[in-house]
């Protein structure tokens, strides 16, 4: 991964999925932020942005075939132990599953098959298991479309079943290991050796007049005479403006060249819309609804409940939904310029929305940030749970976001794609939620199983 930051600048990449696994090296002590072998982080552009086609494959399951041989039986295993009565009980009696009931699973069902096969149970024994968990308890299941359904549990090296082994064989002496810890060098070695070189997509060509549309839209302030003169100018450089973009320059730098991008902000949903005609307003029409399934699907999540429970009823039920998101999916080791930091959950809701008092100079506030929040986050202008008018920070430049919420959010998740840029680390997994499941600019096949699972949980719930 390429990261580029200065002066506050925010990280820029080369590919629309990044390919380094930096989650493996940052496993924790239990499963709420389990990692996955696709390893993606932000969305950025490549000469053509657009969802991956890549899935990760699954193991094939045909109703007329057997499952393998099993040398582990979870059904015989859990009743003997304490407490499995219980969790047998309320997993088969749930609609929504928590994240402590799975997390439950996942503990008795790994501390069973080591018990039974040693630290190293073979692929076949793992997905056995994991068919036999979603077979067991049904509301437990990945209800991803084009999925089988057991996943998030265990597909081809990743999964909750393998992360908690790997956390259970982390306390082994190395010459008890497997496969031993590369070494720092080693690593870097082995990253050098992995790249590859990515054709580029054919490209339309740029015409001798592109330079001087552009020319004429950085000087020209927008009236209200020559507004759709500058729309129009706008569609016709957009080739022209994403083989800019997608050299990776900083967002202050597109501005600079692109000033319209700031005092017409609706062109930022524009430019999204070339890249994304279908996906443009997926989010605007579909949070109304997912909105409260979120909301009652976290309450199963202890951490989340105590969050919903601070808002009132007449609150925002918005910032409600989008915090017991931020908080459910929070993601408590992240890797920045590789090296591993901790983030809070309060903390993490900083990288989305700050709030500063109604008065206060926002082109001075934006100038301010601190250092860390160096990705697209929002400015709230105004009493916390009630702003009344909201700012997307880019860089240190404030561009106006309107006075709700939800279209604040829209363009926010929206310069992303737009400026070419990661999502902050603290947010991976919110962002990908959201580019998955609700705008559906990414695949979900491709997302880590947490996400997965609370999409599912999300989509179990019925108003």
């Amino acid at each position: 991964m390429v990261i580029k930051a200065a002066n506050g600048a925010a990280t820029k990449g080369y590919s629309q999925h990044d390919s380094s696994c930096s989650d493996d090296a940052s496993i924790t002590s239990d499963l709420d932020q389990p990692g996955s072998s696709s390893c993606q982080t932000s969305p950025r552009t490549t000469t053509r942005m657009a969802p991956s086609p890549h899935t990760v494959p699954s193991l094939p399951m045909k109703d007329n075939m057997p499952l393998p041989s099993k040398r582990f039986s979870l059904a015989n295993w859990l009743p003997d132990q304490p407490g499995g009565d219980d969790l047998i009980q309320s997993l088969k009696n749930c609609v929504v599953v928590s994240s402590q009931q799975r997390i439950r699973l996942v503990k008795v069902a790994v501390t069973g098959l080591t018990e039974t096969l040693g630290l190293y149970p073979t692929a076949s024994d793992k997905t056995s298991l994991a068919r036999e968990m979603v077979q067991m308890f049904p509301a437990v299941k990945d209800t991803t479309p084009g999925l089988e359904g057991h996943e998030h549990f265990y597909n081809n090296g990743s999964g909750f079943l393998e992360y908690k082994l790997k956390n259970s064989r982390m306390s082994l002496p190395q010459d008890k290991k497997k496969r031993k810890r590369r070494s720092r060098q080693e690593l870097e070695v082995a990253a050098k050796s992995a790249k590859t070189v990515v054709a580029e997509d054919e490209e339309e060509p740029i015409t001798p007049g592109d330079q001087e549309k552009v020319d004429w839209m950085r000087y020209s302030p927008p009236t209200g005479d020559n507004q759709k003169k500058h729309r129009d100018l706008f569609i016709d450089t957009f080739s022209f403006r994403r083989k800019i973009i997608n050299g990776s320059p900083t967002i202050t730098d597109v501005l600079c060249q692109f000033p319209r991008l700031q005092d017409m902000p609706e062109l930022i949903n524009l430019e999204f819309q070339l890249l994304y005609p279908d996906q443009c307003d997926n989010f605007i029409s579909r949070w109304g609804r997912m909105k409260e399934q979120i909301i009652l699907a976290g309450e199963g999540n202890a951490s989340v409940l105590v969050q919903i429970q601070k808002f009132q009823p007449d609150d925002n039920r918005d910032l409600c939904a989008l915090t017991a998101l931020a908080f459910a999916l929070h993601k408590s080791v992240v890797q920045v310029r590789g090296t591993s930091t901790s983030s809070s959950r309060e903390n993490s809701l900083l990288f989305l929305v700050q709030s500063i008092p109604e008065g206060t100079d926002v082109e001075a506030a934006a100038k301010a940030k601190k250092p860390v929040y160096q990705q697209p986050f929002l400015l709230a202008l105004g009493p916390a749970r009630r702003p009344v008018q909201y700012f997307a920070v880019l860089d240190k430049v404030a561009v106006p976001c309107g006075t709700s919420l939800i279209t604040a959010i829209d363009r926010l998740f929206k310069c992303h794609f737009v400026f070419n840029v990661h999502y902050s680390p603290a947010l991976l997994h919110f962002w990908h939620f959201i580019a998955a499941f609700i705008y559906e600019v990414l695949d979900p096949h491709t997302v880590k199983p947490i996400i997965r699972s609370f999409a599912s949980s999300v989509r179990a719930v019925e108003l």
